[in-house]
């Protein structure tokens, strides 16, 4: 810096040897010294008392740079900050047109433009959140290169060092988003505890990775922020994994985790049909529910004391305490599911539940705690007595999902060849004892449900809708796979007409529940309940019953035995037409529904009862970019791309009309 010299002025500078001799400037040693100096020369007093040199300064050294202010320095950060994230997203770009073709990730549900907008990512963060950044959370500057996503998709985890949430308006539109389109899914959130906790401070809101995927869910389902949902969940699923390296544990072992995961789950699996992630996100709730021992917390001993040894802190208020019991019921019900789907073993077992069944929605809002608790294990009977308290809506979609399970589960472990199984005795068989057993669970499901949950009251309900398809996808299965015992069996078990007319008649009503279901909750409930891989699961189900009937009417008519009747095989083209169309148009909108159209397009053409179909779903995959369904392009392991057992149906070769369903759904 430079700096003008001016001379030292000296009073009597006559006679310098004078000690009356004055110094405009204080002396060295005292100015080090901070003390006052009385200035005389050659040596100040306090120097002569000390006996110490006495340095006068020989020019007055005077600053002529420019002065910056705190705001011009805040204004030079901002500009070189612009810059360096300007080059960072050049840098991205640049590395996207290098990366190599063979890296295939999958598509989102809708097929559109994934990239954040410029203005979005250059709006200002709300200031609580700054210190939630990855600069500070996550990602250091010496992250190895395969650590963030390569898609260009997710252009925000390029931002790595300056990553930003949107503005609050989007934040508090898409939790709107979700509470409207995705609760009643998942109904284990409090929106106005939830809401509210999202302003308080950083150490007191929900864990990140719960918000992001709470974001990415909302924006799934709309058109304005859908180009959000990739790169939300994509930061979710980081936020997640990165908590669980962080400490002794203690940082990813919270509810808010639990609800996290389960959410990043139900995105996997509805969004990409992608079951293999799912399950393995799944496991990761399920696990870290048992670890806070969600699964017990209504466990008293014999004195009615709570014997709870949870490694969360007692609940404050009732709502935060069903909160808790909502979050352990969802991710059962998830379990469930997805068990149903693939066929894989279920993660929880009934027998270590000691948490009672969720209450009603209205409680749940309000904080009113007016019913008595009820355990899973007696909610079939409370149903079926239609007195005292009954179980909630959401606890008796909880009960048809377990009790499709039970189905599944009995009819895989007792195939037709099974030697260890005594079909013969109808009335003592361990098979025919536990086939009549779920047969009564599923009529009580049938024929009790409160009036909020029957179709002709309220036909787009999610629980209605889910309550009527996992019941009657249960009795079809149920009643299938005894009737092809009867059928393989019937020289040795008598009265076996009878039994084969009423498993029939059984199976056919249900397939006509799940008809109904359909018909009544129309496009504004379907375009919600679709989502749920059960529905599409369903129609396929169905349309194979009524496919059966078809085909057995059209080889009734070649063969002289008049079909078996004009109007039941008009009802049952009627039925298996709309069922076919259903599932073509909601094929545009996700893989798994175009892999069950294209399955129900081979099994038609491969019964030679139409080709037409196949046609239909072909014409459609091609336009939207594919060549084939997902459930049959086989990747490098030899495995479809949507990887599901129960996506495969074969037509039975002795009796030329039974449709069974391979893995899950079959014999």
């Amino acid at each position: 810096m430079e700096a003008e010299q001016t001379p030292l002025r000296l009073e009597g500078e006559g006679s310098r040897s004078g000690s009356t001799a004055t110094s405009q400037l204080s002396c060295a040693q005292c100015r080090n010294r901070k003390l006052r100096c009385d200035r005389k020369f050659p040596r100040c007093e306090r120097c002569v008392q000390l006996g110490e040199t006495c340095n006068y300064p020989e020019a007055r050294q005077r600053a002529l740079g420019r002065r910056r202010t705190v705001r011009e320095l805040e204004t030079r950060i901002e500009e070189l900050e612009a810059l360096l994230r300007a080059a960072n997203l050049n840098n991205l770009r640049q590395n996207e047109e290098t990366e190599s073709d063979s890296v295939q990730r999958p598509q989102p549900l809708f097929q559109e433009d994934n990239n954040l907008s410029l203005d979005l990512l250059a709006a200002d963060p709300p200031p609580l959140y700054q210190d939630l950044s990855l600069e500070n959370m996550m990602f250091p500057a010496q992250a190895a290169p395969g650590f963030l996503p390569q898609s260009g998709a997710n252009q925000l985890f390029g931002l790595s060092l300056f990553e930003q949430l949107p503005s609050w308006e989007v934040i508090d539109e898409l939790t709107t988003l979700y509470f409207q389109n995705i609760h009643a899914g998942a109904p284990m959130l409090h929106q106005t505890s939830y809401t509210a906790a999202l302003r308080l401070p950083p150490h007191m809101r929900p864990p990140m990775c719960l918000q992001y995927i709470v974001m990415a869910s909302a924006a799934a389902t709309s058109q304005a922020y859908r180009h959000l949902s990739e790169p939300f969940y994509q930061r979710a699923r980081v936020y997640a994994e990165a908590d669980e390296l962080k400490g002794q544990g203690e940082t990813f072992t919270t509810l808010g985790h639990v609800q996290a995961w389960c959410l990043i789950s139900a995105y996997e699996c509805h969004v990409y049909a992608i079951f293999t992630r799912a399950s393995t996100s799944l496991c990761r709730a399920v696990r870290i529910a048992q670890m806070l021992k969600l699964h017990r917390l209504d466990l008293l001993d014999p004195q009615g004391q709570d014997q709870l040894q949870s490694g969360l802190p007692r609940p404050r208020t009732w709502i935060e305490a069903e909160e808790r019991r909502r979050t352990w019921w969802v991710a059962f019900m998830a379990d469930r599911f997805l068990s149903s789907i693939t066929g894989w073993p279920s993660l929880i077992k009934e027998r270590h539940v000691r948490t009672t069944l969720p209450s009603t929605e209205e409680a749940f809002i309000w904080g009113i705690k007016n019913e008595a608790p009820i355990p899973l294990s007696k909610a079939l009977r409370a149903l079926q007595q239609q007195s005292g308290a009954q179980p909630s809506p959401f606890a008796i979609r909880i009960l048809a999902a377990n009790e499709l399970l039970h189905v599944l589960d009995h009819t895989a472990h007792h195939p037709p060849d099974h030697k260890n199984v005594n079909i013969e005795d109808m009335l003592n068989g361990s098979y025919w004892r536990r086939h009549r057993e779920l047969d009564s669970n599923l009529t009580t499901l049938t024929l009790f449900l409160p009036e909020s949950l029957q179709l002709s009251h309220n036909p787009r309900s999610l629980d209605a809708i889910l309550v009527h398809t996992c019941t009657h996808m249960a009795i079809i299965q149920l009643h299938r796979v005894a009737l092809g015992l009867l059928h393989q069996n019937h020289s040795t078990i008598s009265a076996s007409a009878n039994l084969i007319a009423e498993s029939q008649a059984r199976k056919d009503s249900a397939a006509q529940g799940i008809l109904a279901v359909f018909r009544t909750a129309g496009e504004e409930g379907l375009g919600r309940a679709i989502r749920n891989p059960l529905l599409s699961f369903a129609a396929y189900m169905a349309a194979l019953v009524f496919l059966e009937h078809c085909v057995s009417a059209s080889q009734g008519a070649a063969g002289g035995e008049g079909g078996g009747g004009g109007a039941g095989r008009h009802e049952s083209e009627d039925a298996l037409n709309f069922l076919t169309g259903t599932l073509v148009f909601y094929a545009k909108g996700s893989p798994l529904v175009r892999a069950n159209a294209f399955q129900l397009a081979m099994d038609m053409k491969r019964a030679g009862y139409d080709s037409s179909m196949m046609d239909s779903v072909m014409n459609q995959i091609e336009t939207l970019g594919g060549t084939a369904s997902e459930i049959q392009v086989q990747g490098s392991n030899g495995r479809p791309m949507l990887f599901c057992p129960a996506l495969t149906s074969t037509l039975d070769s002795d009796e030329g009309t039974a449709f069974v369903l391979q893995g899950t759904f079959g014999l």
